[in-house]
């Protein structure tokens, strides 16, 4: 596979999670989940917490972060592999 086709593939994928990991946690879908394990000695009071939530949308941003910097390698590939201009 292509090193420009992997990395830009690897960036998609990143962000991609990235986004859903900062934005699930605090959506209707995320509390409805957590009811569905409502078992008071189960994991709902544990995921329901905030800090739970936050810890999710942390490593949602650590996704988007990576996502940013293999965007930025891409850029730096297609440059590198583009004929020199001539005179």
């Amino acid at each position: 596979m292509d090193v420009r086709l992997k990395t830009a593939l690897n960036a998609y994928v990143f962000a991609v999670v990235g986004a859903f990991l900062v934005l699930a946690p605090w959506s209707a879908i995320y509390d409805q989940a957590v009811l569905d394990l409502a078992n008071p000695k189960g994991p709902a009071p544990f995921l329901a917490s905030g800090w739970v939530r936050g810890a999710i949308s942390g490593l949602g941003i650590v996704d988007v972060a990576v996502a940013l910097r293999e965007t930025a390698v891409l850029w730096r590939l297609l440059r590198s592999r583009r004929p020199a201009p001539s005179p």
